[in-house]
């Protein structure tokens, strides 16, 4: 017999359950959500769900998990370029997206701070790097809570000018020339 944890079956049910842990929170907090009630949704007994999951705070944690194996860009890669992967990722998982977004019930957001940390010590310091975090994660909030009507590269475009204020540094500069002392 195959192993249960990864057989095609197993994959499947997971899927399943995830899924459908990811429909009910774009209803209710996760807080409210019983195993019992994703088991129905997900056509699956309880035992099933046990097999796999203590909780749904776990599978909700599998869900995080697997986003970011599958969206970790490799070690030598520009910045830019790795932001315009993650937000291709989030742009192709709009579930997802509004979870992290719009409903902010995750701790993937946290997670990813932690890897820009960990890949940018040497470049930025904590300070820098909670703000740019900060800023982002708004900008990416907005861009959710809109629709992603911006592409992945359109809004790593938007990111970059931001981040290195081009358009306060002409501000700044018109200011001084209209109004000299």
């Amino acid at each position: 017999m195959v192993g249960v944890k990864n057989n095609r079956r197993a994959r499947y049910t997971k899927k399943m359950i995830q899924e459908t842990v990811l429909d009910l929170l774009e209803d209710k907090p996760i807080n409210n959500i019983t195993v019992t009630e994703v088991c129905r949704q997900a056509d699956v007994n309880r035992t099933t769900f046990y097999r796999y999951y203590d909780d749904i705070y776990q599978c909700v944690d599998d869900v995080e998990m697997d986003f970011l194996e599958s969206s970790e860009p490799p070690k030598k890669i520009q910045p830019m370029i790795a932001l315009e992967g993650l937000l291709t990722a989030f742009y192709n998982d709009r579930k997802l997206s509004n979870l992290v977004f719009v409903e902010g019930k995750t701790r993937l957001l946290e997670k990813l701070q932690d890897a820009m940390d960990q890949n940018g010590k040497e470049f930025i310091d904590p300070y820098q790097s909670a703000y740019l975090m900060a800023g982002m994660q708004s900008i990416m909030k907005l861009w959710v809570k809109n629709g992603m009507r911006e592409t992945p590269h359109e809004l790593t475009q938007i990111i970059v000018k931001i981040i290195f204020a081009d358009d306060i540094q002409k501000m700044r500069d018109f200011a001084i020339l209209n109004n000299p002392e």
